[in-house]
């Protein structure tokens, strides 16, 4: 029955509450956004005090799989995946769907184990963010290793205690590119490659003599 004081055990375990005027003890009805969080919020059932929704990830997005409802997050999520709030009458619901800015892009980066070093790889990722978030790349620095820099998302800053030590962070999207060569740079390149082809030439001259000579030998045997 409704009628009357709480239980002492039950009150001072907050799972009942007492008020002192004539049909006080009405619930109170919450208002959650509910299905994939387009809507505007709707009523819940009486029994619900929480919402839940979606958690979102700093540049990686929100929760797949996860909708927005009345009450504790269902069964199937987890802690990672769904977060609640507490319930009130407001029209648009604790569990508002957050607003988020425009995606951007980042250059992706892999390890070289023959080099030991990181090189820039041909993929780019596309990293989703909150509306108050600044775009910002991360990027191994020049004498990183496995150890100094161990981003597996070039998306966001660096880690804090690799910071300006085994990564680098800018921001702009496609920011975290490969510094471009400087012309000394480029013209010891172009002298490398210019010698490989010098020396792939006179070895291939080399290997058309070596060829030659058994046949000149035996043409001036026979004359």
């Amino acid at each position: 029955s409704g009628c009357g004081k709480c239980k002492t055990d039950e009150k001072t375990g907050k799972t009942c509450a007492e008020c002192t005027t004539d049909s006080c003890n009405v619930m109170a009805e919450i208002k959650c956004v509910q299905g994939d969080g387009t809507a505007a919020a709707a009523a819940c059932p009486l029994t619900a005090t929480k919402c839940y929704m979606p958690k979102f990830v700093e540049f990686t997005g929100f929760a797949s799989g996860v909708k927005y409802g009345c009450g504790e997050c269902p069964k199937d999520t987890t802690a990672e995946t769904c977060g609640t709030c507490e319930g009130t009458s407001a029209a648009e619901g604790c569990n508002k769907k957050k607003e988020t800015g425009a995606d951007f892009e980042c250059n992706n980066w892999s390890f070289d184990d023959k080099t030991k070093k990181f090189k820039p790889a041909e993929t780019k990722t596309t990293c989703k963010r909150l509306k108050a978030t600044n775009i910002a790349c991360n990027m191994p620095s020049e004498a990183a290793t496995k150890e100094t820099y161990t981003s597996t998302s070039t998306c966001g800053p660096c880690k804090t205690a690799e910071k300006d030590k085994g990564c680098k962070e800018c921001d702009k999207a496609l920011c975290n590119k490969a510094a471009e060569k400087k012309d000394d740079d480029k013209k010891d390149d172009d002298k490398k490659d210019g010698d490989k082809k010098d020396d792939a030439k006179k070895d291939s001259a080399t290997a058309v003599t070596s060829l030659l000579m058994p046949v000149i030998a035996m043409m001036n045997a026979l004359f």
